[in-house]
C-alpha cells in the first residue's frame, strides 16, 4: 500500500469557487463595524441553537 505522501503528492489541496459579485448595497460605516461587514449579503452570523422547521441546524438567517 502506498504511503499518504506518495498518493497526496500530486492531488491539489483545495480548488474555490468565488462567484463575481455586483455591489449592490452596503451597510453605513456604523453599522458595517458592528457587523464586521460591509455588504449586506456577506452577513451570515452565526447563531448555533438556530434551527429549521426540519429541526436541522440552520447557521444563516
Amino acid at each position: 500500500m502506498k504511503n499518504m505522501d506518495e498518493i497526496s503528492r500530486n492531488m491539489e489541496l483545495a480548488r474555490a469557487y468565488v462567484p463575481f459579485q455586483i455591489m449592490n448595497q452596503v451597510f453605513n460605516q456604523k453599522e458595517a463595524l458592528r457587523r464586521g461587514t460591509l455588504f449586506p449579503e456577506l452577513y451570515k452570523p452565526y447563531t448555533p441553537n438556530c434551527r429549521d422547521e426540519n429541526g436541522r441546524r440552520n447557521y444563516y438567517e
